[in-house]
């Protein structure tokens, strides 16, 4: 397989879900014996393999990225979108990194998540490998929104956009959708959904509908996740030992509706005086860093944790995990707490249903129903689990070196192909 090299491109090494999830995939080829580097904006390992891409960029291309930046970001302040809507790119603003990603001499592009201008629309049509895009979320084809709700607008052209404070028929979705169905309509793209839900998004969209489109799940180090035990994980974090702790984590968790923690702290209410239930919060919350929130049951934060060791004993050392996100792609979370061997409650959305199985090993509530998500989290907390289940479900279907082997056989496919 040595004589196979792949250059991933994403925007951040292990910063956010898809970065997580990009760098977890370059590691995993590493370990497969593929000779594979990183290209990011963000660096935050000290990993040899990954580059960052301003250390690529000459002097003039510095500069041009930089004032790419800054208009990217004017046309997003002119652009107002509505409150509680999803994050945003546009990407309409070149600078040379197509250049940089041809200098890896690489026989397969591997893209991931690019946004914020990281790499511009133009530019993908300038790089000279074939490409494969893992997309983890619904900006490749849609016209600047990250997740589009309830909205099907990307099946068309998009335009008259709902999340925009002032939409019209020719708004800026409109733009970016064109800007992307005229510049990547040859493009060789090979497009990699981790869900069926995505795959399902993708091949009804009017940008990525005629391209192919492959379902691969986001790889797990299961030796890094597993069930610990949960005397020993509490002790860690000095949690209690005769509680029922249920566990919730996101970036902006609290903060962002799209994660629906306002459905959560519903759902616990019903916990209210029983005094034997605690909720447990991980992550960052930039409008919320250290402040109190208001709920019925007690809480602790244990605040960002950046390794997965801590992940690991965290998740151990609760009862189930609970992800009430009203849209999703495969979150990094749920797999990470089965891996575990820890029970989970979601709402299903998205593409939580291709990890989480009714009853098996955890609960399914239906979406936005936070009178079905106490349930959930009720009967879950009932159940006498055995983590060594739950933990093997994961490695049969997400563990690392399986998911690297369907990959390498996508790339040998497509190289086949061209050949």
């Amino acid at each position: 397989m040595n004589h196979l090299k792949v250059l991933t491109v994403a925007a951040t090494d292990r910063i956010g879900g898809a970065g997580i999830a990009a760098y977890r995939m370059h590691r995993a080829l590493l370990d497969a014996g593929i000779a594979a580097e990183m290209l990011v904006w963000r660096k935050t390992t000290s990993d040899p393999s990954v580059h960052r891409l301003a250390t690529r960029l000459k002097l003039r291309a510095r500069a041009r990225r930089k004032l790419a930046a800054r208009r990217h970001q004017g046309l997003l302040a002119s652009n107002p979108r509505i409150a509680g809507g999803a994050y945003w790119s546009l990407n309409l603003f070149g600078y040379p990194i197509a250049a940089v990603i041809n200098g890896f001499d690489a026989d397969v592009v591997h893209l991931h998540w690019v946004g914020d201008n990281f790499l511009p629309i133009q530019q993908l049509a300038s790089i000279k490998e074939p490409l494969v895009w893992t997309l983890h979320d619904m900006w490749a084809f849609t016209g600047g929104c990250h997740y589009a709700g309830d909205c099907m607008r990307f099946a068309d052209s998009c335009g008259t956009c709902p999340q925009l404070a002032h939409p019209r028929r020719g708004d800026i979705s409109a733009r970016v959708s064109k800007a992307k169905r005229k510049a990547w309509a040859q493009v060789p793209l090979t497009v990699v959904c981790p869900s069926r839900w995505l795959a399902d998004c993708a091949g009804q969209s009017a940008v990525l509908g005629n391209k192919r489109i492959e379902v691969i799940a986001n790889p797990i180090d299961t030796g890094a996740f597993k069930p610990l035990d949960r005397r020993e994980a509490r002790y860690a974090f000095n949690l209690p030992l005769d509680k029922k702790l249920v566990l919730f984590g996101a970036v902006d968790g609290t903060a962002d509706p799209r994660k629906g923690f306002m459905y959560l702290r519903e759902a616990l209410s019903a916990f209210a005086g029983s005094d034997g239930v605690e909720l447990v919060i991980f992550g960052a919350d930039n409008k919320d860093k250290a402040g109190s929130i208001d709920l019925d049951v007690p809480m602790r934060r244990t605040g960002i944790l950046r390794d997965d060791v801590s992940l690991n004993l965290l998740y151990s050392a609760c009862d189930v995990f609970v992800l009430p996100a009203l849209q999703d792609n495969l979150p990094n979370t749920l797999l990470e707490a089965l891996a575990c061997g820890t029970p989970c409650v979601a709402f299903d959305s998205g593409g939580i249903g291709d990890l989480l199985q009714h009853q098996e090993n955890g609960y399914l509530a239906q979406l936005e129903d936070a009178e079905d998500l106490r349930r959930g989290i009720e009967w879950s907390l009932a159940q006498e689990w055995w983590p060594e289940p739950i933990h093997q479900q994961v490695v049969e279907r997400y563990a690392a070196d399986r998911v690297s082997e369907q990959y390498i056989g996508l790339y040998q496919s497509i190289l086949g192909d061209l050949s």
